[in-house]
């Protein structure tokens, strides 16, 4: 009887390891976003100050005394010569994003910064990157996403119209709008 104990205790050892490499290979491979916000959870999350909101995609931090300079996850913003879009989107990027945030870090862009989410701090956090899609201030940049909540946040803003999706246009494509004169 105690060796069929031990043999049970043994298979749920292994299971709750597998179940444990199996949450970690799905955080990994869908980001931190797969663990809901109000979990109070998130893996990695680093607490940062906010510096400055360089346009709808793109902020400096300060985590940890040192600069981060962001660039926002899975979305792109309308460019600066886009106007009045890219105002619009850099302003309510500086409306969300308040003193205090938290930063998801997941990649290196070519330029050095860190590609990362970045959540409010305190009780309600909500993701900064899938609030601008949300709110039609920016797009899903497809060629660096596959995480199925933006493009569902998406859907829904083109069908209300919000932000960019008001009236057609390159700020729509900031990735064409880049490579327009290439």
């Amino acid at each position: 009887m105690l060796r069929g104990l031990g043999r049970l205790r043994g298979s749920l050892g292994s299971t709750a390891i597998a179940l444990l490499l199996l949450g970690a290979w799905a955080v990994e491979r869908w980001g931190p976003g797969l663990i809901p916000p109000g979990w109070g959870l998130q893996l990695g999350a680093r607490s940062c100050r906010l510096d400055y909101v360089l346009d709808g995609d793109s902020m400096r931090l300060v985590c940890a005394g040192k600069p981060v300079e962001v660039r926002l996850y899975c979305i792109d913003a309308p460019e600066k010569g886009q106007q009045p879009w890219a105002d619009r989107s850099r302003g309510h990027l500086r409306e969300l994003a308040t003193g205090r945030v938290d930063l998801v870090a997941i990649d290196r862009d070519r330029f050095g910064r860190t590609v990362g989410e970045v959540y409010t701090s305190g009780e309600a956090r909500i993701s900064l990157n899938l609030e601008q899609v949300r709110s039609g201030q920016a797009a899903v940049y497809h060629r660096y996403c596959d995480d199925p909540r933006y493009f569902r946040a998406e859907r829904q803003a083109r069908e209300a119209k919000r932000g960019v999706w008001r009236r057609r246009g390159l700020h729509q494509t900031p990735w064409e709008y880049r490579h327009r004169g290439s």
